[in-house]
């Protein structure tokens, strides 16, 4: 394979949790979920996951660079949030994807996921995404972070299965 690792990037509900899982089957590769860590993180302090995805800069940092590492390491890896595919930038072997997803179908993915109304679920998503790119914008003085000009496969999931999603991805990765 021209790739050892890849790194799973995207707005909320683009398919980033799925792929990842898919993936981690079909390669059996080690995993690292930047979106699990802070679950667990909301999970532990009792708290919503948009208040843990809003801690401060320090555990932002300790997490994106703790994901900067493990791309550094030799070995295979398969990497997921936000800014994975930023913190890939400029290593090699690295398949840096970027799934998309039309606005209208993020919102009714989530609405279905938290059990919500859509215009509940926009509202969310809405606040989730300014407040995150805002204080990342802060952290590492940019904001391309979802820009496809930093990664070497862009995949809309709007209208694709999973499986036609992660058909695309082991594709790429041949």
């Amino acid at each position: 394979m021209k790739y050892s690792k890849i790194t799973i990037s995207g707005k909320i509900c683009t398919g980033k949790t799925t792929l990842f899982w898919n993936l981690q089957k079909k390669l059996n590769w080690p995993v690292f979920s930047t979106s699990q860590y802070f679950r667990d993180l909301a999970r532990f302090k009792k708290f919503s996951l948009e208040k843990a995805q809003e801690q401060n800069e320090r555990t932002t940092k300790e997490v994106d660079f703790r994901v900067r590492d493990l791309l550094k390491t030799k070995g295979n890896l398969i990497a997921e949030g936000w800014m994975t595919g930023i913190m890939a930038e400029k290593l090699p072997r690295i398949l840096k994807i970027l799934l998309v997803c039309t606005d209208q179908k993020r919102i009714k993915r989530f609405s279905q996921r938290e059990k919500i109304s859509l215009t509940e679920a926009k509202k969310r998503i809405t606040k989730r995404e300014i407040s995150l790119f805002d204080k990342l914008e802060r952290i590492y003085n940019r904001r391309d972070f979802v820009n496809p000009k930093n990664y070497n496969l862009v995949v809309d999931t709007s209208e694709l299965t999973p499986g036609q999603v992660l058909q695309t991805v082991v594709d790429k990765l041949i």
